[in-house]
């Protein structure tokens, strides 16, 4: 469910802030560090973009329509938009119908999937070099992918983490199934353990 992922990627993000000492992370106030949580929490919903009826499916779908309609009526229009559009800003192009094409595919097959994750790595490169962004904010969106992957290993469904490769499906050794009771125990106890987390680096115990 969308609250036990985001728990989830919560969890993950507070752990990364905690332990930045030891990772290629670098939070040097307060904002950077919310806007790091942000998008962690935008990264943890991004693989059920594959389900129109997932809270991060029910904004994409409609906003990816709109887009499109945009840019075929201003091609329309003005047909240089579009030589523009394919000209200086290829990537966003190749990004907008990889992201089109995985909203199309079945749940849970290539964004549950090490490819993916790869994928993802790959257009945040491809980001970079077109708005800079920076390499903190690369692997918080990183980070909620990962997590979210690793939220549904959790559960009973498993994810195949070898597609196309194999479509066997990967589960951890103690599952539970989704939405159950067992899932909101865990949601509470995630957040419970991300508001220790938290006051534990901003009141270190002695």
């Amino acid at each position: 469910m969308a609250q036990g992922h985001q728990a989830m990627g919560l969890a993950w993000g507070v752990a990364a802030v905690t332990f930045q000492s030891w990772l290629p992370l670098s939070l040097n106030s307060l904002p950077e560090t919310l806007l790091f949580l942000a998008v962690v929490l935008i990264g943890a919903l991004l693989p059920d973009i594959d389900s129109k009826h997932s809270k991060m499916g029910r904004y994409a779908y409609p906003i990816f329509a709109g887009v499109v309609a945009l840019i075929i009526i201003g091609s329309v229009w003005r047909p240089e938009i579009l030589s523009v559009l394919t000209e200086q800003s290829t990537s966003f192009l190749l990004i907008g119908m990889g992201l089109i094409l995985l909203m199309l595919t079945s749940h849970r097959t290539w964004t549950h999937s090490l490819v993916f994750v790869v994928m993802v790595g790959v257009v945040l490169t491809m980001l970079q070099t077109s708005i800079n962004i920076s390499e903190t904010l690369q692997y918080g969106f990183l980070i909620g992918v990962v997590s979210h992957i690793f939220g549904d290993f959790l559960t009973k469904q498993g994810v195949p983490l070898l597609y196309p490769i194999s479509q066997k499906r990967f589960k951890f050794v103690v599952s539970f199934k989704t939405g159950s009771l067992v899932e909101q125990v865990v949601v509470i106890g995630l957040v419970g353990l991300s508001v220790w987390m938290l006051a534990s680096s901003v009141m270190p115990l002695n």
